[in-house]
């Protein structure tokens, strides 16, 4: 069968069966010496997604290629076993992160927040996409009581269409009834509650990210793909890790970017507002100056558009509102396969 044949049997890509070609995890039965043409067998399907389900969770090319040599029980037993040392691996990493966490703690404030004279810019935008038969983001962005500006947003999914909404409602009336509290604790404090509004049951759940601007600091509380992006002058930092199994081994330097980028589960969450996955979220501190420009979107916007346009974009300058406007028309121009949900802030 040809490489396309392959592809849309196994549910992987060409591009990742020619990266598992060249490792020599998944060699063609035959290449043409002229035209590079390359035929696989029908007995490789199987082989290859099982090598795609093995670099998915983790696993590297040499033990990859150690397991598919062996048969049913072999097999498994070796999968069991590289899964063994891994739980031993993250055991050790869990107390020396406990250790470290608890020095970095006790280490005295490098500087002292300053309280900011104006309040920042803000805009946002929301458009139910190009395919998409319902809304299902939900973005804020307010000026909260004492002073300091809100901005978040959610990419609901599953049964519940109103879900998002919902939990960007509850996350402002929390955070709006403390002006005092100092940031992180408070939403820390109003996730506990937003927890409250996720299902106990179903498919229905949510990714949240909510950024907190508080005189010169960016107080992040982020969980899946949702993303905050900070920009400075030409620089753009991607400030948040998306939640997904595949990004963390690409972090980790288990996976290649290639190779999510041709995976067939590169989109699984698997940390979101949902029953029976982990809730708790990530917590970010981020120094601010003036003229930075604070980006929160859903992932119809950095999934659908090239990161290099994007990127043009927003560090173009401009007004906020015509910034939010904008950023709708690249993801329309590229399809806008999902729902897309901004909010911004320009200091």
């Amino acid at each position: 069968m040809s490489i396309g044949e392959l592809a849309a049997r196994s549910g992987l890509s060409p591009k990742a069966l020619r990266l598992y070609a060249e490792s020599g995890l998944l060699v063609p039965r035959r290449v043409d010496p002229f035209t590079g043409y390359r035929s696989y067998g029908t007995d490789q399907v199987a082989r290859a997604r099982l090598i795609a389900s093995l670099r998915g969770i983790g696993m590297g090319l040499a033990r990859i290629q150690v397991l598919c040599d062996l048969d049913g029980a072999a097999a498994a037993a070796e999968l069991r076993s590289w899964w063994r040392q891994e739980e031993a691996d993250a055991f050790s990493r869990a107390e020396a992160v406990r250790s470290l966490a608890r020095d970095l703690g006790e280490l005295p404030s490098k500087d002292i927040m300053t309280a900011s004279t104006t309040r920042p810019r803000t805009a946002s935008a929301l458009h139910i996409g190009l395919e998409r038969s319902a809304q299902q983001d939900a973005v804020l962005a307010r000026e909260l009581p004492g002073g300091r500006t809100l901005l978040a947003v959610a990419d609901g999914f599953g049964a519940a269409d109103d879900l998002a909404p919902q939990l960007l409602g509850r996350l402002e009336r929390e955070l709006a009834a403390d002006p005092s509290a100092a940031p992180l604790p408070a939403l820390e404090s109003a996730w506990r509650e937003i927890e409250k509004l996720v299902p106990a049951d179903g498919d229905a759940g949510s990714t949240l990210t909510a950024a907190l601007l508080d005189g010169d600091r960016l107080h992040i509380a982020h969980l899946g793909d949702t993303r905050v992006v900070l920009v400075r002058s030409e620089r753009i930092e991607h400030v948040t890790q998306d939640h997904t199994l595949l990004r963390s081994l690409v972090e980790a330097g288990r996976l290649s970017p290639e190779e999510v980028a041709a995976h067939p589960d590169r989109a699984v969450l698997n940390r979101a507002l949902a029953a029976g996955a982990p809730t708790t979220p990530d917590l970010l501190v981020r120094r601010l100056e003036p003229g930075d420009l604070v980006l929160l979107s859903t992932d119809g916007l950095h999934a659908a558009v090239d990161p290099a346009e994007l990127a043009g974009v927003l560090t173009s300058g401009g007004e906020p509102e015509t910034l939010a406007h904008h950023l709708v028309d690249l993801a329309l121009a590229a399809g806008a396969p999902d729902n897309v949900g901004l909010a911004l802030a320009q200091l």
